[in-house]
């Protein structure tokens, strides 16, 4: 039965709660289905929204703080070493699609009804291995790194107050080319620059919609001049719409 190879456990947090370093026998899948998530594994600092997950393989130590205003609703998937066999054995970004999310209510409704050893409820728990194994996955959902150069960039980048300037206007400010900033940042972070941006973007957007704030603010606060402009890319990284997020 999957329920002796796979459990899902929900708890809260408010900010700057902190679950203290510990490692596990079995495999963590920690995703935040309200809030966003910094977790320490192995020395390195990962950032976990809503629409990404962190997997970490097992006996790894780690650590995580609730750093939204919010209520953080936090669910930690643990899985038996026999499923992992075929899961990265890093840690890895993973991203969560709406199927995933909705098969990991359904599972925790489940167990509000008492249903922990019925059929269906066994199939739930299979299907979470399934998309967990076929997820989208990344090194680091934000890499970070302490290059010289790179690292004053990313600050700007990351400054919400800076966010309606073009990519360009902060290069501009460093006296550095577009296509230099590309290669290094695909050098040492993996990706580019504008990628980079928009995902402190996306979690900006999230911290700001869980707080209440009206899209069309924050759709200016991003650089956007029509919203609609902004729900389209808000959806391209997280599968819905700041309306449907807000309602969760």
């Amino acid at each position: 039965m999957y329920s002796a190879l796979i459990s899902v456990e929900e708890f809260f947090y408010q900010k700057h709660d902190v679950v203290t370093p510990h490692s596990n026998l079995w495999g963590d899948f920690n995703l935040s289905l309200n809030g966003t998530l910094e977790l320490n594994v192995a020395e390195q600092t990962y950032l976990s929204p809503p629409s990404y997950g962190l997997w970490i393989p097992p006996q790894t130590e780690h650590c995580c703080t609730a750093v939204d205003d919010q209520l953080t609703h936090y669910i930690c998937i643990r899985i038996h070493p026999q499923l992992c066999q075929s899961l990265s054995q890093s840690t890895k970004t993973l991203s969560i699609r709406p199927f995933l999310r909705h098969t990991i209510e359904e599972v925790l409704e489940q167990q509000k009804q008492g249903m922990p050893s019925s059929p269906y409820y066994q199939h739930l728990l299979e299907l979470l291995v399934d998309q967990i194994q076929n997820s989208v996955c990344y090194e680091h959902y934000l890499p970070q790194t302490n290059h010289p150069t790179l690292k004053p960039i990313l600050e700007h980048l990351s400054d919400t107050t800076r966010f309606p300037q073009s990519l360009q206007e902060i290069l501009d400010t460093f006296q550095i080319t577009e296509r230099h900033a590309l290669r290094l940042s695909q050098e040492h972070l993996k990706l580019s620059l504008s990628e980079w941006r928009n995902r402190a973007k996306i979690i900006y957007a999230i911290s700001l919609i869980q707080q209440g704030i009206s899209i069309k603010k924050i759709s200016l606060d991003l650089g956007y001049q029509h919203t609609s402009s902004f729900i389209e890319f808000f959806k391209r990284y997280t599968h819905q719409t700041p309306a449907q997020m807000r309602n969760l």
